[in-house]
C-alpha cells in the first residue's frame, strides 16, 4: 500500500484486508488514513465491482487448500470492476525450501481465473541466490534477473471478461 500511496494514490481510495488482526493493527498504526479490514479473503467485506485494481502479493502460495484458493479467487473477481478492472498478481512458482507454502504455476492461475485475459511475466531473482550475489554488486543481480532463468515469481495481470 505504501508503494501505491508513494505513486500518488489517495489514501481513501486504497483499501487493505488481512486475515491476521495484529497485521491490521500495525497497518492502522502506520497508515491511519487508509481503510483496513480484518477479514477472511473468502468473504471480503466489500460490495461487488467496487475496485479498479485488486492486488495480491504472495497470498495464494501461502494457502495450501485448493478450495480456499478457489474461493479467494472468486472473491477477488467479485470485487473488481468490470469492464476496466484488473487483478494484479505477484506470487512465486518455486520455493523448494519452505514446506508451509506451495508455488503456483501458470496453469493453476488460469484455472483459478477462468474467462480472464492473463499476461505473465517472470520476475524476481531467486532470493537465496540474490543474497549470495549481492556482495558482487547489484548489477550482477540485475543482469541475472533480466535473463529470467533463475526468477522465482510471476507478475500477472488478470483482466476479467465483460461478464
Amino acid at each position: 500500500m505504501l508503494e501505491f500511496l508513494f505513486l500518488g494514490a489517495l489514501p481513501s481510495r486504497v483499501h487493505g484486508t488481512d486475515l491476521l488482526r495484529e497485521r491490521v493493527h500495525r497497518g492502522r498504526t502506520r497508515l491511519p488514513h487508509v481503510p483496513l479490514t480484518c477479514a477472511d479473503g473468502q468473504a471480503l467485506p466489500y460490495a461487488a465491482g467496487v475496485f479498479d485494481l485488486v492486488v495480491q502479493y504472495t497470498v495464494f502460495s501461502s494457502i495450501l487448500n485448493d478450495d480456499v484458493r478457489a474461493n479467494l479467487a472468486r472473491e477477488m473477481l467479485r470485487v473488481v470492476r468490470r469492464p476496466g478492472g484488473m487483478i494484479l498478481w505477484y506470487d512465486f512458482w518455486l520455493n523448494p525450501i519452505n514446506e508451509q507454502t506451495r508455488g503456483i504455476r501458470p496453469a493453476e492461475v488460469r484455472r483459478l481465473f477462468p474467462n480472464c485475459r492473463l499476461t505473465f511475466r517472470r520476475t524476481t531473482l531467486a532470493p537465496p541466490l540474490t543474497r549470495r550475489l549481492v556482495n558482487m554488486g547489484w548489477g550482477v543481480c540485475y543482469l541475472l534477473e533480466r535473463l529470467a532463468l533463475f526468477n522465482t515469481h510471476y507478475l500477472v495481470s488478470i483482466v476479467p471478461d465483460h461478464a
